[in-house]
């Protein structure tokens, strides 16, 4: 006797989120290989984001996009963690149309860069691992310490 599924099964199948980063809100898109899924806004938060894919495409592979900017790049360490294949592209290498270029507005830009993560069209920038930034952070402490030593000493002559 054959029997019917009641759960929602996407492996194997790409899901793709593009996450248009603000500092209190997201909008994301998500796109599957065959149809646009959603637009929407979202607290800015990786976790919600993570829940919400693991509810509504549980086993996907999960691919997101998003725009170096002011927020940094912690939301692509958080992304990685929770097992999203993210990258980090560079805003001037979005190809773009006229069109796309005058309606400039997050749902519009969401949906442009879902497509082109689903089409391979973007490059991703390099992101530094953590133990390279804590090294760097770490040779411009001690460049501002020695600077401000000098600076100390030559108030003292």
């Amino acid at each position: 006797m054959q029997t019917q599924k009641t759960g929602l099964d996407f492996k194997g199948q790409n899901i793709f989120v593009r996450i248009d980063v603000h500092l209190k809100s997201w909008a994301v898109t998500i796109l599957t290989d065959n149809l646009v899924h959603k637009t929407f806004t979202q607290p800015a938060c990786a976790d919600t984001l993570s829940k919400y894919l693991n509810r509504n495409f549980p086993c996907g592979d999960y691919y997101s996009v998003y725009e170096a900017g002011f927020s940094g790049i912690w939301t692509h360490y958080k992304l990685k963690e929770m097992g999203i294949n993210n990258i980090v592209i560079n805003p001037a290498d979005v190809p773009t149309t006229q069109k796309e270029h005058l309606q400039k507005d997050d749902p519009t830009d969401s949906r442009k860069l879902a497509r082109s993560l689903r089409a391979g069209d973007l490059k991703a920038i390099y992101v530094p691992e953590p133990s390279t930034l804590e090294d760097r952070s770490l040779i411009r402490l001690r460049a501002t310490l020695v600077k401000d030593c000098l600076n100390l000493q030559n108030i003292n002559i």
